[in-house]
């Protein structure tokens, strides 16, 4: 009975994320209306363009998405940290077994930076893959990744995708969808299932099949790890290459294609030996 419920706890806090940002997106969507609708005509024409304005404005998007990151960090931090960080810090104390390493290391930290430059080069071909399987997602992908700005990084933009967007995905999948999922499933169904549903929250398939490719080397780090703190490095590492120095990536992949693939599987594989080693 245990284990439903926390199979079932499990879900909460993807619906949770999926309410907040229906709760933050919805009022700030209708307040661009409007003040679009009233900039222009003000008719029923006018309020039609403006919802076509609101789906394609890249400063509102990013508005959106920086409100949700501070309220998400709020929340789901909080919500972390009260159900499994505080209780695990307290029976730590009082057994004093565990030990195993909790900080950073030399190992771990290189580990993480090979990981984040070769999951690159892995989340590239299974896009490429995938997208060769049915171009119009692709097209679609790209639509999006330009409406969101990523061609022309802002400020608020960075602050999301390299800051507040690592935190709060890790806190969110491998804290709490995790955590809860794993006391029910073993290690390797609880992670396909945390990667699953961070596919899903990004609503864009090509998006969300590298999302789920990506949130299972993450699900593997913070189980190893035994903490998010290694995993959220790796988040902030990987965005932060996808946002500064995607276009090295391409122009490696425009030289030799099969050589940087390959470079980038047999990296990949060792970095998560050398990160599983120094545990």
């Amino acid at each position: 009975m245990r284990k439903t419920g926390s199979f079932f706890r499990s879900i909460v806090p993807f619906l949770a994320a999926v309410a907040l940002q229906l709760a933050v997106s919805i009022p700030l969507n209708i307040v661009y209306m409007f003040l679009y609708a009233a900039e222009n005509d003000g008719g029923l024409t006018g309020f039609s363009d403006a919802i076509n304005a609101a789906s394609s404005d890249t400063a509102l998007i990013q508005a959106v998405n920086l409100v949700y990151g501070i309220l998400a960090f709020l929340v789901f931090v909080f919500w972390y940290r009260r159900v499994f960080v505080l209780p695990f810090r307290k029976k730590k104390r009082e057994a004093r077994t565990d030990q195993r390493p909790s900080g950073f290391s030399f190992h771990n930290v290189l580990a993480l930076i090979f990981l984040a430059v070769s999951l690159q080069y892995v989340t590239t071909f299974v896009v490429d893959i995938a997208s060769g399987l049915h171009p119009a997602w692709l097209e679609s992908y790209t639509g999006m990744m330009e409406t969101v700005g990523y061609s022309n990084a802002s400020v608020i933009l960075i602050i999301y995708s390299v800051i507040l967007a690592p935190i709060v995905e890790e806190t969110i999948f491998r804290g709490l969808i995790f955590r809860y999922a794993r006391i029910a499933l073993p290690f390797w169904a609880a992670n396909i299932w945390q990667a699953l549903l961070f596919g899903i929250l990004h609503m864009n398939v090509l998006q969300g099949i590298y999302a789920f490719t990506v949130g299972l080397v993450l699900g593997f780090i913070c189980h190893r790890g035994r903490g998010i703190k290694y995993s959220i490095l790796l988040h902030m590492l990987f965005n932060i290459i996808g946002v500064f120095y995607s276009g090295l990536i391409e122009l490696t992949t425009a030289l030799n294609y099969p050589l940087f693939m390959g470079i980038g599987i047999a990296l990949t594989a060792f970095a998560l030996w050398l990160f599983y080693t120094d545990f």
